[in-house]
């Protein structure tokens, strides 16, 4: 296993914090691939740790979603199920459709006044990231892009739980935004979602997020079924 990753350094306070973080960073970016096995030993090396303190940071991630803790074998990255997939798509669609709506309502009462000029830059950008086949940057932008719009709900508490369905979506949605006309699509949805937020119409706000989202699903959903079909 060929590892890079930040190194943390002894004596910080929040030491297992930080080696946490960075170990989540590393598999919600694919530097460390579903089902793979979480090297306590090399870990500790690239980041000038303890094992002590890797075993800890990793143990503290085993209600993230993101690895299995499995007896006698170790910890690994978790590989999500289809099933796993639908559900996550559908608290997302729940969250996400309730923070359009809520940013809408903000920015026709006043409440979110840079939120429109935030949008119409990031739609520009994703744009020209899409004309020019900047996947990897796409990607970036449409995280910042729903970020925007969580950030404008003003909802605290749905974003952090936005935030740790994300966490555990990383795990397969970079491959659905692999595709030139799948992201095409999301730019088109997305275009969408701005325009009603812009306007400040909630309700159309909540149905075209939701409806992103559903077409989401869809399009992995046909992505897998490519796969399966190709791998028999």
């Amino acid at each position: 296993m060929t590892i890079s990753a930040r190194t943390i350094g002894q004596g910080r306070a929040t030491l297992a914090g930080e080696v946490r973080g960075e170990i989540e960073r590393m598999i919600v970016e694919g530097d460390l691939a579903a089902g793979e096995k979480l090297n306590e030993l090399a870990l500790s090396n690239v980041m000038g740790v303890s094992r002590g303190t890797v075993r800890e940071a990793i143990r503290s991630l085993a209600d993230s979603g993101l690895i299995d803790l499995i007896a006698n074998r170790g910890a690994f990255v978790h590989e999500t199920t289809l099933g796993e997939v639908r559900n996550l798509y559908e608290l997302r669609a729940a969250i996400f459709g309730l923070a359009c709506a809520s940013s809408a309502r903000r920015v026709r009462e006043s409440t979110e006044p840079n939120l429109p000029n935030a949008l119409t830059k990031n739609i520009a950008k994703m744009e020209k990231a899409h004309k020019s086949g900047e996947t990897a940057a796409y990607y970036k932008l449409n995280i910042e892009f729903h970020d925007l719009l969580l950030h404008g709900a003003g909802n605290p508490r749905a974003k952090a739980m936005y935030d740790n369905l994300v966490k555990e979506m990383h795990l397969f949605r970079r491959r659905g935004l692999s595709v030139p006309h799948n992201i095409a699509r999301s730019l088109e949805e997305h275009s969408a979602i701005s325009d009603a937020v812009i306007s400040g119409d909630a309700e159309a706000a909540r149905k075209a997020a939701e409806h992103h989202i559903a077409a989401s699903l869809t399009r992995y959903m046909k992505m897998v079924e490519k796969e399966d079909v190709g791998s028999t």
